[in-house]
């Protein structure tokens, strides 16, 4: 790729190759960060961004913007907000008995905690579970939109999506946090876990199925509270940060 001076460079996390690549090169360097576990840490510290051979930072969470704060000193790393598409992420006309989950991170999780769930709530033995993994992101909205309860399976996050698109989609959400999920998981919003309290999951999910089958249509609280959290991650509050953060940065060069 040709690079030009006056360029502004947007590197991954991930891509450290690419940032040696353009040590030396005169472009303006930003690395965005997704996700604050994959920051490759440098064996020596040095100071603020450079250290990581960039020229500043763009966190996608509130917990990627506390790392830098915490670890790196630095008080002003943007934030450009995850965002859901109401549109992709929708209920299903008929929503259907069935516990969804996306086992990519934490599968034998998944298995352990679905027989402990029917061992300790047999009521519940009969409700299948959905595995979401290894499709397309059209046919992971249609599994949520007819799925009554999503279990979160969110490990070492930055912020966690799935139960955030799962919200969007009418699902009553019990699981992990995941560490960056925090930043919008809350006791009115859903069941939620520490990493590892598998008994925390157990009673979530077998209080949101029978949240489900008391009343699958009602409008609590808790949808509530649901529809409330999907709505500050909009598409459009999105767009807002990421022009405002273009604007300063065009007004550098």
């Amino acid at each position: 790729m040709t690079v030009e001076p006056g360029d502004i460079w947007v590197i991954p996390e991930g891509f450290s190759t690419y940032v040696e690549a353009l040590r030396q090169a005169p472009v303006r360097k930003l690395m965005f960060c997704q996700n604050q576990y994959y920051i490759p840490f440098p064996p020596e510290p040095g100071k603020g961004a450079s250290e990581l051979g960039v020229d500043g930072f763009i966190a996608s969470s509130q917990a990627v913007q506390k790392l830098f704060a915490d670890v790196y000193g630095l008080t002003d790393v943007p934030l450009i907000p995850c965002a859901v598409d109401p549109r992709r992420f929708t209920p299903a006309p008929n929503k259907k008995l069935q516990v969804a989950c996306m086992p990519r991170k934490l599968g034998d999780y998944a298995a352990f905690v679905q027989a402990t769930l029917r061992r300790m709530h047999p009521r519940h033995a009969n409700v299948p579970w959905v595995a979401i993994q290894g499709g397309t992101q059209q046919e992971a909205a249609a599994a949520l939109g007819e799925s009554a309860v999503f279990f979160s399976l969110s490990h070492k996050e930055s912020f966690g999506l799935p139960p955030l698109e799962a919200m969007a989609a009418g699902c009553l959400v019990a699981g992990f946090h995941g560490d960056g999920g925090r930043e919008y998981m809350n006791e009115e919003n859903g069941w939620w876990a520490d990493t590892g309290d598998w008994r925390a999951c157990v009673e979530g999910l077998a209080a949101a199925l029978d949240m489900y089958k008391a009343e699958p249509s009602a409008s609590s609280s808790v949808r509530q509270a649901m529809a409330a959290t999907v709505a500050r991650y909009s598409p459009a509050m999105m767009e807002e940060a990421l022009l405002e953060f273009w604007r300063i940065e065009i007004d550098r060069i």
